[in-house]
């Protein structure tokens, strides 16, 4: 893994409309809210820099000892808060992690970090999509990221798809076992049929074409 600086990101400044009640605040199995137990998630990799992407009205990260990190772009959703990290941060590449995915794992994160280099991030394919809240983001793609905020475009995955073509991402295949890591709760229903179960990390490289 490469030991050129890096920053973190919790990336928690969605609405929540669907879930009904801000996600982040929900509770995990031993009572603790969900962002506070993906903040430390991201701080045991040993960052030089820890953000949270927020709205203002989001009170209750004062205190975390986390940098707060406004969207630039209102309701941009998740890309605006991505890429205002990335051009907040001084580090060359940025670990992020949504916080409605309560069972990722340290040890995922860290096999991304593995295969990422100084300039050069690296993202999870599913086969399908891409995983972007659980991904290692070069600063250079804070360029393309805004050009696409400017136009309206907010869809993450053309972003990613150009970043992996420009050799800005690596991309790689998650291990079987790791589903449940990427499983996103967005609803009630998901909420109720969850049963989230770590996965022991093991990747490997994959083209996108």
């Amino acid at each position: 893994m490469s030991t050129t600086p890096f920053a973190v990101a919790l990336i928690a400044g969605g609405r929540s409309v669907r879930m009904g009640t801000d996600k982040g605040r929900l509770m995990d199995a031993r009572g603790v809210e969900w962002w506070r137990s993906r903040l430390a998630v991201l701080r045991e990799l040993g960052a030089e820099e820890t953000l949270i992407s927020c709205r203002p009205d989001q009170k209750h990260f004062i205190g975390s000892g986390a940098r707060l990190i406004f969207d630039q772009w209102p309701d941009a959703g998740p890309l605006g808060g991505v890429v205002s990290c990335l051009e907040a941060m001084t580090a060359g590449r940025l670990v992020v992690l949504g916080v409605d995915l309560p069972a990722m794992t340290g040890e995922m994160l860290r096999s991304l970090m593995t295969v990422s280099g100084p300039d050069q991030g690296a993202v999870f394919h599913n086969g399908r999509f891409f995983e972007p809240l659980a991904a290692v983001y070069p600063k250079d793609m804070a360029e393309s990221g805004r050009r696409l905020l400017k136009t309206g475009n907010l869809a993450l995955q053309p972003w990613l798809k150009e970043g992996a073509e420009a050799g800005l991402l690596k991309v790689v295949d998650p291990p079987a076992e790791s589903q449940d890591c990427f499983r996103n709760l967005n609803s009630p229903a998901d909420l109720a049929g969850s049963s989230p179960v770590p996965a022991t990390p093991g990747i490997t490289e994959r083209e996108i074409n």
